[in-house]
């Protein structure tokens, strides 16, 4: 685990769908397992894409289609552990839908937390709740009116969707473009459009934040979605009808016997 130091120039994957969706592996499936999950649109579609590796999702052969039995809000979907994660269209209910047994597993409502374009990320499009997920498990970043339109971390039980803790920070939520977790630390762009950049940090150990200055390659103009994926240590981003990867260096500290602070990049 490390702290967020650069960005790559992005890669672009593919370029289909609409202006706003997402797209997303799991990271907790095995090595052999390289499915990819498709999910045009952002808001009254039920319709989830699987793809068997990258390469059929490159040539948009050898998918099939589960349909969900709610709709969903925004693009800021979860795959995690071979559930998928969603906000329910028009509510703040998380729902988490089993692909194996094509069930819904869990749903419950994210207590205050504002939905229906009350506190979206800068582009709207419902994008008021974000699920995502990190080296230690999966969260909710959302706004409250408890905490003045600011964003709101919620750790989350991946199975039960109740949240085992939270942290205020001080960042509006109207004012985020988009967010990603790594390593407890909450990552947030200031803007969806040309020179964004990774503005803010906040810190879920130590409950502390820092202002960031990160720039990123937004080679598309609109950014919808944006993740950070632990198993391959990247960023998925949607990116006005592209889907689009980015590496990222961590900045961690190395233990040795010698010299138990020896900082090392990764």
């Amino acid at each position: 685990c490390g702290k967020l130091m650069k960005i790559s120039l992005p890669i672009t994957v593919k370029t289909s769908g609409t202006r706003f969706g997402a797209w997303m592996v799991d990271p907790l499936a095995t090595e052999k397992d390289n499915k990819v999950w498709y999910m045009d649109g952002y808001t009254s579609s039920k319709v989830v894409r699987e793809y068997k590796s990258v390469a059929a999702f490159v040539s948009g052969e050898d998918y099939r289609l589960y349909r969900l039995p709610y709709p969903w809000a925004g693009t800021n979907h979860l795959v995690y552990n071979g559930s998928l994660y969603f906000n329910k269209y028009q509510s703040n209910t998380l729902v988490k839908y089993n692909f194996e047994t094509g069930s819904v597993m869990a749903q419950r409502s994210l207590e205050y937390a504002g939905f229906n374009n009350i506190y979206p990320y800068t582009w709207g499009g419902f994008s008021d709740i974000d699920l995502m997920a990190d080296e230690g498990g999966i969260w909710a970043v959302y706004a409250t009116n408890q905490n003045a339109g600011n964003i709101v971390i919620s750790e989350l039980d991946e199975q039960t969707l109740e949240v085992q803790r939270s942290w205020n920070t001080g960042y509006p939520k109207r004012s985020a473009g988009e967010a990603f977790m790594i390593c407890g630390t909450l990552y947030v762009t200031n803007s969806h459009l040309t020179g964004a950049k990774v503005y803010f940090a906040y810190s879920t150990k130590t409950s502390s934040y820092e202002y960031t200055d990160i720039p990123f390659h937004n080679q598309y103009f609109h950014i919808s979605m944006l993740d950070y994926n632990a198993r391959d240590q990247m960023l998925y981003a949607w990116n006005n009808g592209h889907q689009v990867l980015f590496n990222v260096t961590l900045f961690h500290v190395i233990q040795t016997q010698e010299d138990p602070e020896s900082p090392g990049q990764q």
